[in-house]
């Protein structure tokens, strides 16, 4: 399988571009500085900002279009802390404009067959808010989070109405642990319990098997370890 990942140089892209190659599968990636990425005969790095179309356009005909395209981009800010203000270089709406070029570059782009869309969203987004403690969506409504949540449920919006095949892996709080088993739950993550977390280990591997198969496919699971 071929795959473009946008999003391959950050924490859980890095993890899911990994266990890509390590599957055997060839990879396409877009990203502003290829050196920060290993050679390998399987990888084709392109430079250039998801933000472009063009740059976007060139990366999926390069050097094929993929069957499944990856997006891990998310907003960054200046530290872990969930109150710490957003990177500079990383706006509000960062993963919905990215999308927004993303399927227009899509539509652009000659496919035999529609790619499917992966995505690496948030236990929290739409649905499954409702199914969050009292205490995170605290934490999320009143932090920087906020800004996060809603840039993902416009995503989901965008690439639900896009008519393109798409997997939501709506992702709890990520520890770096080992990979482990993952537990899959419901869009609304009913059940899962109030304090639960993944190894990023785990939801990059879990991302390539989403892409690898169709058994999430039109689905938005919450998933934990």
């Amino acid at each position: 399988m071929h795959i473009f990942i946008s999003g391959a140089t950050g924490r859980n892209g890095r993890i899911a571009l990994d266990n890509a190659l390590s599957r055997n599968h060839t990879v396409t990636v877009l990203t502003r500085n290829p050196s920060s990425l290993p050679s390998n005969p399987n990888l084709t790095i392109i430079q250039g900002s998801p933000s472009s179309q063009q740059d976007v356009q060139t990366a999926l005909s390069t050097p094929s279009p993929p069957s499944s395209i990856l997006i891990t981009l998310n907003q960054r800010r200046t530290s872990d802390n969930p109150f710490a203000p957003l990177s500079p270089d990383s706006p509000p709406d960062l993963l919905a404009s990215t999308t927004r070029v993303l399927l227009a570059a899509i539509a652009a782009t000659p496919f035999a067959h529609p790619p499917k869309i992966v995505l690496n969203s948030i236990f929290g987004a739409r649905e499954s808010w409702k199914n969050l403690s009292w205490a995170f969506r605290a934490v999320l409504d009143h932090s920087t989070m906020k800004y996060a949540v809603k840039d993902h449920n416009n995503t989901d919006v965008l690439i639900r109405e896009s008519g393109v095949p798409f997997v939501l892996a709506r992702a709890p709080r990520l520890t770096d642990g080992p990979a482990a088993k993952v537990k899959v739950w419901p869009e609304n993550g009913q059940g899962c319990g109030w304090n639960v977390t993944m190894s990023r280990e785990s939801l990059g591997a879990w991302l390539i098997t989403a892409a690898e198969s169709n058994e999430w496919d039109g689905k938005s699971p919450v998933l934990t370890n």
